[in-house]
């Protein structure tokens, strides 16, 4: 009986969430840009000959390509813009201890979210899935996902692909995604190479934290997840020897690189280890240059971007990160 009037409750506050996304006015983006109109956004990260970032560059020092013709720059901002972020969680149900370690890092990381910058917080297992605008306990997401039969994707692909859709329309100019999974999926509607073709539309960077299948870590047992480059030779494969396991590391990967984002694979189930991972990526996302300009594409073909920066005053080597190109979704950008 307590569990039953535990879940409605639950069922309540999400409906009510629902409701609030639904109902309230959103306040306007500071920046003045036409949207609607084939704007191509790049959050560009420079960063010196040490790792460090590197600060106080003007929009006269960049230079921006699209398949080699250099473009007029329409939007500059090299301030800490508002952001917009989807949190896409695949949940483990049977690994409870590593769900809580996972959301306490999460509410760490959206607990540094400034006053404009929202979030979406999209939690999917073998059961389904659901979306709030808050971080909810790990009771809370647990009991909804074995007890309460959501609607929604039930796999990786499937997730991702939804959260861009409502990605798109938020309200903020800078956009990314921080997807929390193994890599694996076997059970969408969209393959990989249909979500590839999404994401190329989405003027957002993508980060990724790998985490374990409790199911196929060997070493789950002595609650350590051991992982390695896999474009290296030796080193530790005991994890690996799952070549599922390996695959999914590996699309992880290539969606983060692609989109000009990172991807970080804990070597520990720790709440400190997961929670210095976030800390890292919101200190990125309030680090980066924003750069748009408006595309003449009137094709749907997958558009190349090139970013030049001129040296410093100190001369030193730059380093730069960012999306590698776009396509026109149909109906525009």
């Amino acid at each position: 009986m307590r569990k039953a009037v535990y879940l409605c409750l639950i069922i309540v506050l999400l409906a009510a969430t629902a409701l609030a996304q639904s109902t309230t006015t959103q306040p306007q983006q500071e920046d003045k840009v036409v949207v609607g109109t084939n704007l191509v956004t790049l959050n560009v990260i420079v960063t010196d000959s040490k790792g460090r970032y590197v600060n106080g560059l003007s929009r006269d020092q960049f230079d921006v390509y699209d398949n080699k013709v250099k473009q007029q720059i329409a939007h500059f901002s090299s301030d800490a813009s508002p952001v917009s972020i989807g949190i896409v969680y695949e949940v483990h149900e049977t690994a409870t201890e590593k769900t809580r370690a996972m959301l306490a890092a999460i509410k760490q990381f959206t607990s540094t979210l400034k006053n404009k910058d929202d979030f979406f917080f999209l939690a999917f297992s073998e059961h389904g899935s659901f979306v709030t605008d808050f971080v909810p306990s790990a009771n809370q997401v647990l009991d909804h996902l074995q007890y309460v039969k959501p609607r929604g994707p039930s796999s990786l692909y499937d997730s991702i692909y939804l959260a861009a859709d409502r990605l798109r329309t938020s309200r903020n100019l800078k956009k990314a995604l921080l997807v929390i999974s193994d890599g694996q999926d076997t059970s969408s509607i969209h393959n990989y190479d249909k979500l590839r073709n999404r994401l190329r539309t989405l003027d957002a960077q993508l980060y990724a934290i790998g985490i374990a299948d409790p199911k196929m870590d060997q070493l789950t047992g002595n609650r350590r997840w051991f992982f390695e480059d896999i474009t290296r030779q030796g080193g530790r494969r005991s994890f690996l020897l799952n070549s599922d396991a390996a695959i999914g590391r590996a699309v992880l990967a290539e969606m983060s690189r692609v989109s000009g984002g990172a991807t970080y694979f804990p070597e520990t189930e720790s709440e400190s280890e997961l929670a210095g991972i976030c800390t890292q990526i919101a200190l990125e996302l309030r680090q980066q240059y924003t750069v748009g300009f408006y595309s003449k594409a009137t094709d749907a073909n997958w558009h190349r971007l090139k970013v030049r920066v001129s040296k410093t005053a100190g001369g030193s080597d730059l380093t730069l990160t960012y999306r590698e190109g776009y396509q026109i979704a149909a109906g525009g950008y």
